[in-house]
């Protein structure tokens, strides 16, 4: 099923540039998709926006870039999801953790641009992974979040994955975004 929903969004997506190439709506957004379409599509649902965790802003905005603060994987439920990766984690469950650390950074975007469309292109994600001594497997790990943003932007970014012995509220993965965005008068 999860085959057929990216299948299946990856043909509306592609639907959608096209008939922004040939007809030029620039109604659709930077890509010539509504990303919160692309998300419904792909099966995903935004969390509710989070709030920070300590003295620190959600976002810092430096012209048209936007610093997201590390965001953690905190599903629908609205409980962190908590563990160490290669302890009372295995590697999929972090994979999908990162996952929601994503949808997370993508409810920050919206509450700050209050509107997805407005997201021109994800250029980092900063990956860090909660685990055991000689865990190797965090790109696999923050792979969950690369291949959300890539599957919802279709275009790729740069990217770190680190190990570390803690993160807060003991998630097994945190992860910060640098986002460029339209400025106004481009959109």
């Amino acid at each position: 099923a999860p085959h057929a929903q990216r299948l299946v969004g990856t043909m509306l997506f592609s639907r959608a540039v096209l008939l922004r190439s040939t007809v030029g709506l620039r109604s659709l957004g930077v890509r010539g998709v509504h990303v919160e379409a692309r998300l419904a599509a792909l099966g995903h649902t935004l969390p509710p926006q989070t709030t920070p965790k300590g003295s620190y802003a959600l976002t810092s905005r430096c012209g048209n870039l936007l610093f997201l603060a590390g965001h953690l994987p905190i599903p629908l439920s609205g409980v962190p999801m908590k563990g160490k990766v290669g302890d009372t984690v295995t590697p999929e469950a972090a994979n999908e953790a990162a996952k929601w650390c994503a949808l997370n950074i993508l409810a920050t975007l919206k509450g700050e641009l209050g509107d997805l469309d407005k997201v021109k292109k994800i250029h980092k994600l900063v990956g860090f992974v909660n685990c055991v001594d000689g865990f190797a497997g965090q790109p696999a790990v923050v792979n969950g979040a690369s291949d959300l943003i890539f599957d919802v932007f279709g275009e790729k970014h740069a990217r770190s994955a680190v190990g570390t012995n803690a993160l807060p509220l003991n998630v097994p993965v945190e992860i910060e975004a640098i986002v460029e965005v339209v400025e106004v008068d481009d959109h």
